[in-house]
């Protein structure tokens, strides 16, 4: 027999997902659209390059504020999924968590843009195993900085910064390697975490185009 369910689950995750908390903060309380700045990305990194111009531990709470909002919608995403279909946590947990990310980069109320979805995710791994989500943050940010310093990064105190704001091309490498990492050390979250994974780094596409010109030029670290 059929389950409406299995078409609820998705579609509540997906709507959930597409609000676009970032976005909504920066309009409300920046006055800005993010659209317009930086890497013009509705996300939690884009809110802490604008509203680190007002100083950097405003920009820090405005950053952290984006962020709880969209990694909570995700998290919620995931829980209402497993109310919907119980027993199934796999399954379900996969569907929250898939639908929720392809809401955050592709919203309805952004006409179908949005941000990169890595704090969706985050939020995901926050909820269901904080230490999954702990060494997926420090996978990724020793990537960021083995590729910055591989790509002439100086060993100076602008490393780690840049690294998190530019290197790219290392953020998805580490990106990557999580999907494996995440197989062998908690396997029940393998297939959320890969299809979520895959739309974080398919979000990514143009700035590593970007970045790869921007080696092939010698312009990066260099502008």
């Amino acid at each position: 027999m059929f389950n409406i369910n299995y078409i609820l689950a998705p579609l509540i995750s997906y709507l959930l997902g597409s609000i676009p908390f970032a976005f909504l903060y920066a309009k409300l309380v920046l006055k800005k659209d993010l659209r317009n700045f930086g890497s013009k990305n509705t996300g939690a990194l884009n809110v802490l390059r604008l509203a680190s111009k007002k100083g950097k531990l405003f920009g820090l709470i405005s950053f952290l504020i984006a962020f709880i909002l969209d990694a909570t919608k995700a998290a919620l995403a995931v829980y209402l999924a497993n109310q919907f279909i119980p027993g199934h946590f796999v399954l379900a947990t996969t569907i929250g968590s898939f639908f929720a990310v392809l809401g955050h980069n592709y919203s309805i109320i952004l006409n179908f843009k949005g941000g990169r979805g890595a704090a969706s995710l985050g939020g995901v791994l926050l909820y269901l195993d904080w230490k999954v989500f702990a060494g997926a943050i420090a996978i990724i940010i020793c990537f960021m900085v083995l590729l910055e310093i591989l790509m002439g990064g100086k060993l100076n105190k602008k490393l780690l910064k840049h690294s998190i704001s530019e290197q790219i091309i290392g953020r998805v490498l580490g990106e990557a390697y999580v999907v494996w990492w995440v197989s062998m050390y908690n396997p029940i979250l393998f297939y959320p975490v890969l299809f979520s994974m895959a739309l974080v780094i398919f979000a990514h596409k143009d700035r590593i185009i970007e970045q790869i010109k921007e080696i092939n030029n010698k312009t990066y670290l260099n502008d």
